[in-house]
């Protein structure tokens, strides 16, 4: 499996879940940025918690930036449903390879005018 591939499956898991995907995935030393927040993994998977979740979400336009071995960066475009609610933005997560995985040390969303 390529890189790019990897990453996407991990962004697919903390699309799709509530919180526990975020507590397997992200660092316990990470970051999450969002419109009006900056949150730590904690608060990033109680967060999730609480969400209704998405109805539909579509990841396009995946680029990956490979910094070192042992870290990378995932940039995207973001587009995605809840009810008559949508959501547009470019994201990225910066990854890094800790032990036999890759974990999410940043992740921040910017959201694209509608």
């Amino acid at each position: 499996m390529s890189l790019v591939e990897q990453l996407l499956e991990i962004e697919e898991q903390l699309a799709a879940g509530p919180g526990e995907p975020y507590r397997r995935c992200l660092a316990d030393d990470a970051v999450v940025i969002v419109p009006g927040s900056i949150m730590n993994r904690e608060e990033c998977a109680a967060a999730m918690d609480q969400s209704p979740g998405w109805d539909s979400w579509e990841i396009e336009d995946p680029r990956v930036i490979t910094i070192d071995a042992e870290s990378a960066i995932l940039a995207y475009r973001w587009r995605s449903s809840r009810g008559d609610q949508s959501y547009e933005a470019v994201m990225s997560t910066v990854y890094t390879r800790r032990g036999d995985g890759w974990w999410v040390v940043l992740h921040q969303q910017t959201p694209q005018p509608g």
